[in-house]
């Protein structure tokens, strides 16, 4: 993910969480037959910072008027407006005056979903070769372009391919199409080239901000849809490179590996697959790895917190300050989606999201069918609010952070106990949405939108008690030092 950061400090708690580097994002996905339950999973971290405000809407279909355009006003980007814009989900910035919308993911109502973006950078060569375009595509843009207009996912990466070559992009991205059939993994490189695969289901991935396709067959047209002279255009301009004997797309195209970027995927492949003993040093690392088990909701949930706990880069160590980690502060919202073999294609699947950095907050599940969300998702405020579900779980998290041993302990037990619970329930959510869907789809989103609501104003309500009690709690820290650590009163009878 990319940002322009006008710099506001929202409160002086959040400080240190907001300097933030613009690069900075975290994604996972893996194939049904390496999940434990037979779903697929894509996830993502939103590392923006501390005191970026984010919100969950329902954007509504929409019949357009002939020759209707949509702009983006600060590059001046411009692109025809369909007659008839599905209806989509996203999770955008409440500051849409500020660097634009930035959707970042969401499903529409056909069970398309796009998860963008993981911001990478291209090398110096390739940039000079075909650099960005100023007025081209961007993060900022794409799930507000491609999810009104698409039916299928390989609609959507043949859409994102005719954009790029016909207007150009503006940034180097990695993002993700998918539906209930298959999901493609795509990189843009430079103004004009770009590579899109097809996931096969067997995958397990793991990306920070860097470009990591190897070897690109173009001839492969059902599994890929790149730039036809994406190998030639690299030799013509004389950064081609290999691996193991054959051309390497990233290696060509990509900056050199920062060690930020490194931390996190030498991280994310030992948290994968531990016995493989992933060489922090390695010179390329694989863009698909085999984790030792099949991979589980929780499993990524966990991940999303990782901050090497127990090995030299733990970053809770003051030794590790400058460490970059998976599990890191400056998560504005993580999300998790869920795509299961047995749901109909228009329902989507489960969108777990958690507002604030994951360690100390609770993933949320809604259905990509559901027609509206709680009002404290589209609270749009740019300071704290308790009306905001971005601020309200935010508060709690920048509280705990301050001591994660004596603030944060029990938080990050509290919502765990309470995610446990949301998992159980959701296998006799999903009998009652299928039997619904089957009687009447209408229905069936009626009852996912209710019940996203409710679960959501729960949380909530949860988390305003652990924020009031937990800041009580600190403020008294000024003057007697508390014994012991913070236990939140809900947690006490959460055990009983």
């Amino acid at each position: 993910m990319k940002k322009r950061i006008g710099g506001l400090l929202l409160t002086a708690l959040l400080v240190v969480s907001s300097s933030v580097s613009a690069l900075a994002c975290t994604a996972t996905i893996v194939g049904k037959n390496m999940s434990e339950d037979g779903t697929t999973f894509i996830a993502r971290t939103e590392d923006i910072g501390g005191g970026h405000t984010k919100r969950y809407l329902v954007q509504p279909a929409v019949q357009y008027a002939k020759g209707a355009t949509f702009l983006d006003r600060n590059t001046g980007f411009t692109y025809p407006q369909p007659e008839n814009a599905y209806k989509y989900t996203y999770v955008p910035d409440a500051d849409v005056e500020g660097d634009g919308i930035y959707g970042e993911i969401g499903f529409n109502e056909f069970g398309v979903f796009v998860d963008a973006t993981v911001s990478a950078q291209s090398n110096e060569s390739a940039k000079t070769a075909d650099p960005f375009v100023a007025d081209g595509f961007r993060e900022a843009n794409i799930v507000s372009i491609l999810l009104p207009r698409v039916k299928t996912a390989r609609e959507g990466v043949e859409l994102l391919a005719s954009i790029v070559e016909e207007k150009g992009s503006a940034e180097g991205n990695i993002l993700v199409i998918g539906d209930s059939n298959e999901t493609w993994y795509i990189e843009i490189y430079t103004g004009h080239r770009y590579a899109a695969i097809k996931v096969p289901d067997d995958a397990c991935m793991l990306f920070p901000n860097c470009f990591m396709l190897g070897d690109v067959n173009l001839e492969d047209t059902e599994n890929v849809i790149a730039s036809k002279d994406l190998i030639t255009f690299a030799q013509q301009n004389q950064f081609y490179k290999e691996h193991e004997g054959k051309f390497h797309a990233a290696l060509s195209y990509a900056e050199e590996l920062s060690e930020g970027n490194r931390q996190r995927l030498w991280g994310g492949q030992n948290f994968l697959a531990p016995s493989q003993k992933v060489s922090y040093n390695k010179k390329v690392f694989d863009l698909f790895i085999t984790p030792d088990e099949k991979v589980s909701l929780e499993d990524i949930m966990e991940l999303q917190k990782y901050r090497y706990e127990g090995t030299e880069l733990d970053a809770n160590l003051p030794e590790n300050a400058d460490v970059r980690e998976i599990g890191t502060e400056r998560q504005a919202e993580c999300h998790i989606l869920q795509i299961k073999p047995d749901y109909p294609s228009e329902l989507g699947g489960i969108m777990w999201l958690a507002m604030g950095n994951a360690e100390h907050s609770v993933y949320l599940p809604t259905y990509g069918n559901i027609t509206n969300t709680h009002p404290a998702y589209q609270n749009a405020s740019l300071n704290y609010s308790p009306d905001s579900a971005y601020w309200v779980f935010r508060s709690v998290a920048t509280l705990a952070e301050l001591n994660r041993e004596k603030f944060g302990a029990s938080i990050r037990e509290y919502w765990t106990e309470y995610q446990n619970e949301l998992i159980a329930n959701q296998k006799e959510m999903d009998k009652k949405v299928l039997e619904l869907y089957a009687q009447d789809p209408q229905k069936a989103a009626e009852y996912t939108t209710k019940q996203g609501i409710d679960i959501a104003d729960t949380a909530i309500k949860n988390a305003k008690i652990l924020y009031e009690e937990l800041m009580t709690y600190v403020a008294t820290e000024g003057g007697r030092p508390n014994k012991q650590p913070f236990v939140p009163s809900i947690a006490q009878n959460q055990n009983k």
